[in-house]
């Protein structure tokens, strides 16, 4: 089916074919009427100025290319209107008409560059007529004829620079209807982008939604737990520690019903925030387990690094001092527990979860406020390993350093000793064997805490009288150890524990820092 655009061209062909041929016609016959012109002549004329635009019309019509078969048409037009000039001896005006109509029609449709191939073809049908009719040239025109090919070809040039015109006004009519349809694309793409860009942040605060706590703005539950199987699965393949934190806040049921609950919503929030300041790395993940309890993944980081950062997490809520009357300490405290898989010894997100649940129940079973490791990490970590190489050491971080110079060294001693007991413990050597290295780095920890109390006095450390306070805590505490180690009756946690803990975790990693700043000074 031919389209709207090659019909009009056909139609329009035609229309100028035939009234343009038809005029050529009524001048011919007044051109040749009156002379010696036989009936071969005036047959030939009917037959290619009145029949041929039919014929023509009918085959274009039929073409399966009709546009080409316009073109080609052209062409033969040429050939038998240089056939008619040399019919009618090259009549001026009636060779003028045909050729400049030829030329103009051929330029119209086809560029100037089709003149030569017309001229060419105009000369062919020159030579053709000459070949059957003999040359004769009788260039005079009469005058009514002359007349009728002025008009003729006057009219055929206004009626090309019409459609030609007519052409212009629909190409522009369609340059502008191609400028709105761009704009409005444009307009549409740009209502598509703006609708695309607001279709993803709806869907990351659906993802948000979905993945955060809508009170505290950490990650909820749901998220927790397909994160902990992930990071759980990381650390075991490159044998790399995981630390699992679970807390929650000391009788918080009954500060709601002290406080009500738009004040126990900022309680929350408050903790939360805390929390969310623990987890400063790009992998560590704070999440509202739910209710007043909350959770702290803790990848790469082994077992005393994560008992300092979560020793100084409790002491910080402490230290905030929100009022609690219905609490022990009169203001708001946190219990948490610890589990740290520094060993394939958690087979699952679920075992490391419940060893840190557990946890949990210990630190508030023992008085609240408090950490408590899960025995795994305290009993694995040293006594159920068989050799040196198993056991999981103390490892010195910059970040534990005072930036004196004395202090340092004594800590960084005070690692080794600790390693040196565990590595005595785990290797099952004889009970006397234990005992003196644990009287050697009791030794040390008594000479250090005598040099750290002086140092503390003469920078006019304010706190120094707790501080020495805490020392003979602990080395009550170490008294009663050694005492037990000493009767066999010593359970080899409750030792690590100590070490682990009290020791290292609480007093050198989160009490001591307390100071930290006047060394530096």
């Amino acid at each position: 089916m031919q389209s709207k655009g090659v019909r009009w061209l056909t139609r329009t062909h035609h229309v100028m074919r035939v009234c343009s041929f038809a005029t050529v016609f009524i001048a011919s016959c007044l051109h040749i009427a009156g002379k010696s012109y036989g009936l071969g002549v005036w047959a030939y004329l009917m037959g290619l100025l009145l029949i041929y635009p039919q014929l023509q019309y009918l085959w274009v019509r039929r073409s399966t290319a009709p546009t080409t078969a316009v073109l080609h048409a052209l062409l033969l037009d040429s050939v038998l209107l240089g056939a008619f000039s040399a019919t009618v001896h090259f009549s001026d005006w009636l060779t003028f008409s045909v050729v400049l109509g030829a030329l103009s029609n051929s330029a119209a449709n086809k560029s100037w560059r089709s003149t030569g191939a017309t001229l060419l073809a105009l000369a062919v049908g020159a030579l053709v007529g000459i070949a059957v009719g003999g040359f004769h040239f009788e260039p005079h025109t009469d005058w009514p004829a002359s007349l009728l090919c002025m008009l003729g070809l006057g009219a055929y040039v206004l009626a090309v620079g019409n459609i030609t015109f007519a052409r212009n006004v629909q190409l522009r009519h369609i340059r502008e209807q191609l400028r709105n349809r761009e704009r409005e694309l444009l307009e549409a793409n740009a209502t598509l982008q703006t609708s695309l860009v607001e279709i993803e942040a709806l869907r990351k605060g659906l993802l948000e939604q979905a993945n955060q706590d809508g009170l505290t703005n950490l990650f909820n539950r749901r998220f927790l737990d397909s994160t902990l199987e992930r990071e759980l699965a990381r650390c075991k393949r490159e044998s790399k520690p995981l630390a699992l934190v679970m807390m929650d806040i000391d009788h918080f049921k009954k500060y709601n019903d002290c406080y009500g609950h738009k004040a126990g919503d900022e309680c929350l929030k408050a903790v939360a925030r805390a929390l969310q300041g623990s987890a400063k790395r790009a992998g560590d993940l704070a999440a509202r387990y739910g209710g007043e309890e909350f959770s702290l993944v803790l990848p790469n980081t082994d077992g005393v690094e994560a008992l300092r950062m979560v020793e100084a997490l409790r002491q910080k809520i402490e230290d905030a001092a929100m009022p609690h009357l219905q609490s022990d300490r009169k203001v708001v405290t946190i219990s948490v527990g610890l589990a740290v898989m520094s060993a394939p010894h958690y087979g699952s997100a679920e075992q490391l979860l419940r060893a840190a649940d557990g946890a949990l129940y210990y630190a508030k079973w023992g008085g609240r406020n408090r950490v408590h490791v899960a025995p795994d990490f305290l009993v694995r970590v040293g006594l159920d390993a068989h050799s040196p190489g198993d056991v999981q050491q103390l490892k010195w971080h910059d970040s534990y350093a005072s930036g004196n110079a004395v202090i340092d060294t004594q800590h960084r001693q005070l690692f080794q000793q600790i390693n040196a007991v565990m590595v005595a413990i785990a290797e099952g050597r004889p009970v006397d064997d234990v005992g003196a290295q644990i009287d050697q780095l009791m030794r040390h920890v008594v000479a250090h805490f005598e040099y750290e109390e002086g140092l503390l006095t003469s920078v006019g450390f304010a706190d120094a009288a707790e501080h020495a306070m805490q020392h003979q805590a602990l080395l009550s505490r170490a008294v009663e150890l050694v005492s037990q180690q000493r009767k066999g009756d010593l359970r080899m946690a409750d030792l690590l524990e100590f070490l682990m803990q009290d020791l290292i975790a609480k007093h050198m990693l989160a009490a001591d820092r307390k100071y930290y700043s006047l060394l530096k000074q």
